[in-house]
């Protein structure tokens, strides 16, 4: 099904989404599960598939989006493209998934890791539940959208639209990944996202005197750009340890042992801490602190003599639980004086949010069976420095938690939005497991029979 799925080419732009959807409903209306299809736009349709229950517990939402993102195929291992599909065996990058170092068999494509992987564990969670006449406490349903890596349209338009009836009270989606060796070594941990920082999105621009390149003037745009990216680069916030950073810290610290592992467990060794290691290491610094990326620089189509009167950049800005985007708004403009000769565009902006995770039955399946029996393994809540559709679930009271569960190397979280993306078929298959296990314990009705199953 994955190799499949990686075929069908959803980059987006433009997405083509219904060709994924459609893909995916086949599946699931030769099983005969109840599946819908809502358009976006022309060529552009997300899936809404329903397990019923019993109704004694809320419906749980399984939630995958079908685009990807764009590609460059020339910057692929040849034979091996995005949207190719191969199964092939390949070593693995670093020590590899659940199956260790060495030769492992790799599905390649586009969306292996975010998110197509995902979204073939849930669709074969719900073909199992069905097939195996699983009788539930609460209706499973499946949605796979369409636009969640430009505009987040497709899960919107659901919310906006069909919420009433989709009706979920929690949500799985991306968000967390088991991620090998990065804190300890030998030492995996599955990152449960509980929450997601907030987004602010900036367009910035500069204005000054146009004129010759041949007589640098401090009133240019140009200089004037560059003049307020170094001020807003320069800007160091101290670092806040959300309770899930503590909490999640905390479980590592415990399960790791020894000198670190006392620090760890410590809020205030943690703070100590974060002074050095967490705040060297990109990752664990953008959990601890409000983020500016500069992410675009546009000056127009002119000639290298010419200086234009307007410069601008996009900024990429992430913002912890706290920070509100007019905050953060407030400060890039106190920063660089209220200068008139500088505008901030606001493109998005949406603020952090989160979901209760102590005392939760899904987030505890989830932690449970992400780290079974294992020794190596320890479980916690995250707060994903990513941005993900479960933020406009949450806004609406819905409790949605993140997680993959892959358990994959840093290079090979690299390669997601990257060249030669791919996923172990170890990964795939312990994934189906960890998944449809979890969602077994918080739905299945253990009081009634499965249809020709044995009175226990």
């Amino acid at each position: 099904m994955l190799s499949d799925y990686l075929r069908i080419d959803t980059s987006n732009p433009p997405g083509n989404e219904a060709r994924a959807a459609r893909f995916l409903g086949q599946r699931l209306e030769q099983q005969g599960i109840a599946t819908e299809y809502v358009e976006l736009s022309p060529g552009r349709e997300s899936l809404i598939a329903r397990l019923p229950g019993s109704g004694a517990q809320a419906p749980l939402c399984l939630l995958s989006h079908t685009d990807v993102a764009s590609a460059e195929p020339a910057k692929w291992t040849a034979g091996k493209g995005p949207f190719s599909g191969v199964v092939d065996p390949s070593t693995s990058l670093g020590a590899g998934g659940a199956g260790g170092a060495g030769e492992q068999a790799y599905v390649w494509g586009r969306g292996a890791l975010d998110m197509k992987g995902m979204g073939v564990l849930e669709l074969e969670t719900l073909v199992w539940l069905k097939r195996l006449g699983v009788p539930l406490t609460r209706d499973v349903v499946l949605l796979a959208v369409a636009d969640e890596e430009v505009h987040n349209e497709g899960f919107r338009q659901l919310v906006q639209l069909h919420w009433e009836r989709i009706g979920c009270s929690h949500l799985v989606n991306e968000g967390g990944l088991g991620l090998k060796d990065v804190i300890s070594s030998g030492q995996t941990v599955f990152a449960i996202s509980v929450g997601e920082k907030g987004v602010l999105w900036v367009r910035l621009t500069a204005h000054g005197s146009a004129g010759h390149g041949s007589t640098p003037r401090p009133d240019t745009a140009p200089v004037r750009l560059l003049d307020a990216l170094a001020t807003l680069r320069a800007l160091a916030p101290d670092p806040v340890f959300d309770p899930s950073v503590v909490e999640l810290l905390a479980r590592v610290g415990d399960h790791m042992g020894g000198l670190k592992g006392f620090v760890l467990k410590r809020p205030l060794l943690q703070r100590w801490l974060a002074k050095g290691e967490l705040m060297a290491e990109p990752g664990t610094r953008a959990a601890l602190i409000d983020t500016l990326n500069v992410t675009g620089l546009d000056t127009g189509e002119h000639e290298p003599n010419v200086v234009p009167s307007e410069a601008s950049a996009l900024l990429d800005i992430r913002l912890l639980p706290g920070t509100r985007p007019e905050q953060a708004l407030a400060t890039l403009e106190d920063a660089t004086g209220h200068d008139p000769a500088l505008t901030f565009e606001v493109l998005q902006a949406v603020p952090a949010a989160m979901s209760p995770w102590e005392d939760d039955p899904l987030y505890a399946a989830l932690a449970r069976h992400a780290v079974g029996a294992r020794t190596d393994a320890v479980a916690g809540p995250a707060l994903s420095i990513g941005f993900t559709d479960s933020i406009y679930a949450r806004q609406i009271g819905v409790r949605a938690y993140g997680f993959v569960p892959f358990e994959i190397t840093e290079p090979e979280a690299r390669t997601m939005h990257g060249a030669d993306e791919r996923v172990s078929v170890d990964n795939v298959r312990r994934g189906l497991q960890v998944l449809f296990q979890a969602v077994l314990e918080v739905s299945a009705d253990l009081s009634v029979a499965a249809p020709g199953a044995p009175t226990p």
